[in-house]
């Protein structure tokens, strides 16, 4: 008991230290500015045909490689400073012990990746705001921009239709959220070892290419190969195999890769925490 307080406490205090720092905002108006075009592009449709959106909105604009790109990058305005070696960190460590501290820090990274893409889900629907309707169902708005060439009418790539077709609202919000989720996480592990083992920075490097992997990748591969090898196309839901069907990954392939990188950079960061020499630095 007295240990799972101390991890609480070491994640307490990193998350007091992220809600008052520009970071956490900048993050979020950071994926605004992405969203933005879009977001604009269905409000005037919207306001053409007089009816109003349903909220589900965040899992179709996921698909646009922009969009994916600007996401991985709100997470490195977030994680930046792992491993959070400040100059004040050190009673931390003192009080809970190198292990505990560290798990606490593991335990901040995936609250805080957790908060961040539940926030950018519901960003699109903040901004839609007041051409607003719930719907249990996808709606005539996101439907017909799906379907018809309304979109290009109003400046703004047509939705994919198959994630429509292949999925309930809910499932696929669910769906994309845990996606976004897991490489966020994996986004904050990757700084956290590479800045510990290497210069500090360096994590910054390694997350901005793999924000960047689905650009590079078309250019350097078959685009049904870059598929299997850039997590952030797993964030749309257009790029998995539904029922045999597709050019994609499947599921079980994309969160066990995930789960499976984000545990490799974790049990190298506990060993380097557990048996290197702390170097601390002044807070991002």
């Amino acid at each position: 008991m007295d240990k799972l307080r101390k991890v609480l406490r070491v994640c307490m205090v990193g998350f007091r230290k992220i809600l008052i720092s520009p970071r956490f905002y900048l993050a979020f108006l950071w994926v605004y500015f992405s969203f933005a075009p879009d977001i604009g592009a269905i409000r005037s449709f919207c306001g053409s045909v007089g009816k109003n959106c349903s909220p589900w909105i965040f899992a179709l604009l996921t698909e646009n490689s922009s969009n994916q790109l600007f996401i991985i990058l709100g997470a490195l305005f977030l994680f930046c400073d792992a491993p959070f070696l400040h100059a004040n960190s050190s009673w931390q460590i003192l009080r809970a012990g190198r292990s505990n501290w560290f798990l606490g820090n593991m335990l901040y990274i995936w609250l805080l990746s957790f908060l961040y893409s539940v926030g950018v889900g519901i960003l699109p629907i903040v901004s839609i705001l007041p051409m607003l309707e719930w719907d249990t169902g996808w709606g005539k708005i996101l439907g017909s921009l799906a379907q018809t060439s309304a979109a290009s009418q109003f400046g703004m790539e047509q939705f994919n239709y198959a994630i429509i077709v292949q999925h309930s609202p809910m499932d696929a919000m669910a769906l994309t959220i845990i996606s976004v989720w897991l490489n966020v996480v994996l986004i904050g592990v990757c700084n956290y070892v590479f800045n510990f083992y290497l210069k500090k920075g360096t994590g910054s490097v390694v997350s901005v290419v793999l924000g960047l992997s689905p650009l590079l990748i078309v250019r350097l591969a078959k685009f049904s190969t870059g598929y299997y090898f850039s997590p952030p196309l797993w964030m749309s839901l257009a790029n998995y195999k539904w029922k045999e069907y597709g050019y994609g990954v499947s599921f079980g392939y994309a969160y066990g890769v995930l789960i499976g990188l984000i545990l490799l950079c974790m049990i190298f960061s506990w060993k380097g925490i557990c048996k290197k020499d702390l170097n601390f630095s002044d807070e991002v």
